[in-house]
């Protein structure tokens, strides 16, 4: 007769086994697609919440630059060009960022943080992941490194920011797929 230890480690077999080599990066094509859901689903979530806040940015504007703020820009365009480019003192620029903060976090910082997908990765059937565990990432990490850090140029120059993004998408195309902003994360986008 075998006596059964209440104590002996529990032993199970599994269904599958996990073999790192079997991990696939995600393709171009699927990253894009994945990109174009999430964005669309950003905008609806960003005009919404833009429509919402659109009385704190008149208000915002008067704190900023003063009741007679719209004259000023009307009757002198280099000013408008100038909060244009500089952007540091530019409620608007700095409302969008704001808003598109927001957005980003209910629709993409909170469900990768959570699940590592976001809605557009989750049908796309990929997911980001930590480069070296193949784990989630951390919140943290995720935001400041993989996003935030990338609005940064914004603040300040305009066309800066749009060349920094476009040059980070361009790293997608050598043959790690790994854009700057994964590299600065340390992470990799997978099929899962």
């Amino acid at each position: 007769m075998t006596e059964t230890n209440p104590y002996a480690t529990p032993t199970a077999e599994l269904d599958h086994e996990f073999d790192i080599d079997d991990i696939e990066l995600a393709g171009l094509g699927e990253r894009f697609l994945a990109r174009l859901i999430d964005w669309t689903l950003r905008c609806i979530i960003f005009v919404v919440l833009f429509l919402v806040f659109l009385p704190a940015l008149g208000v915002w504007f008067m704190v900023a630059w003063g009741s007679d703020w719209f004259e000023r820009v009307v009757y002198n365009p280099f000013e408008i060009m100038w909060y244009t480019f500089i952007n540091i003192n530019f409620p608007l620029i700095l409302y969008l960022i704001a808003l598109t903060h927001i957005s980003f976090l209910l629709l993409q910082g909170i469900p990768l943080a959570i699940w590592g997908q976001t809605l557009g990765k989750k049908w796309m059937n990929i997911a980001m992941v930590d480069k070296e565990t193949y784990e989630k990432v951390s919140f943290h990490r995720l935001f400041f490194l993989r996003y935030l850090v990338w609005d940064v140029p914004a603040l300040f120059f305009g066309p800066l920011n749009w060349l920094i993004r476009l040059t980070d998408l361009c790293f997608a195309f050598q043959n790690d797929r790994e854009t700057l902003h994964d590299k600065l994360a340390k992470t990799v986008v997978i099929k899962v």
